[in-house]
């Protein structure tokens, strides 16, 4: 069963991208076919996101390699979240090689740091354009580890 299968309208959603959400569609069960878009979530930014079943959103480039990225609201401890702010501002080639490397977070419109591959690309991609710098850094040695 696929942590999504269930899913209803009005249910209360939190993406570590997005922030809280609720959904705001859902396709009935009999037009459903497995891989595809499933519930759309709006976020309280305005923004409007598909997911599959599994909940993998519309932005990912590669479903067969993408991160989950939402839960249920009641899921998250929201202690636990890290909004600490960052400690010292990265250059943009130090961004990039992080980025290559796969070490690199991000802030995300959440309020959170998170891995910067799990954020959209485009996201990513117009904040180093923008020179939004402060928006990232270097990633703790056990946050790759938890994930």
């Amino acid at each position: 069963m696929n942590k999504f299968e269930n899913i209803k309208l009005n249910d209360e959603i939190y993406s570590i991208v997005f922030g809280s959400g609720k959904v705001i569609f859902v396709l009935t069960k009999p037009l459903r076919l497995d891989g595809y878009y499933i519930f759309e979530v709006q976020y309280e930014n305005g923004q409007r996101v598909h997911y599959t079943e599994d909940g993998r959103p519309n932005w990912c480039q590669d479903m067969n390699n993408c991160t989950k990225t939402i839960y249920y609201k009641n899921e998250i401890d929201f202690d636990e979240l890290d909004t600490k702010p960052r400690k010292k501002i990265l250059t943009k080639n130090k961004i990039n090689k992080l980025r290559y490397k796969d070490k690199l977070e991000m802030m995300s419109p959440a309020g959170g740091w998170i891995d910067a591959s799990l954020m959209p690309d485009i996201m990513v991609d117009n904040a180093i354009k923008n020179e939004e710098y402060h928006l990232f850094r270097k990633m703790k040695s056990e946050s790759k580890s938890r994930q």
